[in-house]
């Protein structure tokens, strides 16, 4: 066994005592449901399914028809069938949100506003709230597949893939430096399997023995039971690792497909309790604004594998999935056959919680936010436009948290909810 073991791991030891009271488990809430958010990158164009206009107004509308699925109107074709397939198949669990004001046009500034409900960049995004309040606890609170999470203060409970992070240093910590093969005397410089056990085995009598003799009571019990749940989840995170492949190709997943896969066992398996998930698929379409066809298809076949994968693991009543793009776009078409950045988006919920078969919020006939009635979600005169504050207040209200802390006299968009 290597010195550098042994000093690792009392290292490890020591540093559970500097380990700052906001990032200790906390118990969940008895209501709390996990959280997946898809997030498309680049501004996608809701006309191509999400806000269906009729051909030959003013709005440029892509190849297809409105069809009322449900409650629900969807722009449909045959050029993307996997849209209509999935509110046929999830429309009754799903609630669409239409209007929502985003304030800019700008994408970094619209990714602020749309993942944290304002617009600044030092606060937590909607999953990483949720993973500290409901799942701290957690071995990875947050996994963030995708390549874009905004965690704020809270960066201490999520977990990113790829090349550099968190994830990789923990489950390969000779990813990046490889050992050489010989080492002097030794074969390698890293641990065996029997060493590593006999570190942990030094590890836990160590913690025993400081728990004995000062860790009793009050904040050093605190302290060491801290680290001594921190090894459980370091463990849990291994097997998970060594029983699923790990999480893809950690020089980053982006195909969505393979990001559905580890989202959902990391929920069935005890991982995490939010999950970023996107970034394979480039929606700023400002050349060719046909391309949002394939682009909606390959979505929702990915969303319909999603719900079906979560339903098949018996999590889909305990699962609420966010779908949102940073921003919309432009009623028309510019001269390359694109469109533009539009500050008004949609997005859509579906799973635990959610009012499902349901539209709420509107746009009008050039693509405008109307006033709604927060509650009901209907139009209103009397209403107020859907800002990114609401619709995030409403969707921590939905899993379980109290909005209020993170959107203090905001009022949410109660309508999304069940």
């Amino acid at each position: 066994m290597l010195r550098r073991d042994l000093l690792r791991a009392g290292l490890a030891l020591g540093a559970a005592a500097a380990i700052p009271s906001w990032i200790r488990p906390a118990s969940a809430a008895p209501k709390a449901k996990n959280l997946l958010v898809v997030f498309n990158y680049g501004g996608w164009d809701p006309t191509y399914s999400l806000d269906p206009k009729s051909p030959g107004g003013m709005i440029d509308v892509g190849k297809g028809s409105i069809e009322r699925i449900g409650e629900i109107p969807v722009f449909t074709d045959a050029s993307r069938p996997n849209v209509a397939a999935f509110f046929r198949a999830y429309g009754s669990m799903t609630c669409v949100v239409n209007g929502v004001q985003v304030r800019s046009i700008a994408h970094e500034e619209c990714i602020k506003r749309m993942l944290t409900g304002t617009p600044s960049a030092d606060n937590p995004d909607v999953a990483a709230a949720a993973a500290y309040e409901l799942g701290r606890e957690l071995p990875v609170p947050y996994l963030v597949l995708g390549s874009i999470a905004m965690t704020g203060a809270y960066g201490a409970v999520a977990g990113r893939t790829g090349s550099v992070n968190q994830l990789r240093s923990l489950v390969v910590p000779n990813g990046d430096y490889p050992a050489p093969a010989r080492v002097g005397a030794y074969a390698s410089v890293g641990a065996t399997a029997d060493e590593e056990k006999l570190v942990r085995a030094y590890v836990n009598a160590s913690a025993d023995r400081q728990r004995a003799t000062r860790g009793q009571r009050g904040a050093n019990q605190k302290q060491l039971d801290d680290f001594t749940k921190s090894l459980e989840r370091e463990g849990l995170l291994r097997k998970f690792v060594s029983e699923n492949g790990g999480f893809g190709e950690f020089s980053y997943t982006p195909d969505l497909s393979v990001q559905t896969d580890i989202a959902v066992k990391a929920i069935e398996r005890g991982l995490s309790r939010s999950i970023m998930l996107g970034g394979c698929l480039q929606w700023d379409t400002h050349n060719d604004n046909t391309l949002q066809e394939k682009l909606h298809d390959d979505l929702f076949k990915n969303l319909a594998k999603l719900a079906k994968s979560l339903e098949d693991a018996k999590l889909l009543d305990s699962t609420t999935v966010l779908v949102l793009s940073e921003m919309g776009r432009t009623p028309k078409l510019n001269v390359t056959h694109g469109k533009d950045h539009w500050p008004v988006g949609s997005a859509m919920l579906f799973g635990a919680g959610v009012a499902g078969n349901r539209v709420v919020g509107a746009t009008d006939d050039k693509l405008g936010a109307l006033s709604v009635d927060l509650a009901s979600g209907k139009a209103s005169h009397d209403g107020k436009q859907i800002q990114t504050g609401n619709l995030q207040a409403a969707v921590l209200d939905l899993v379980g948290v109290d909005p209020s802390k993170y959107f203090p006299g905001v009022e949410a968009l109660h309508a999304i909810k069940a």
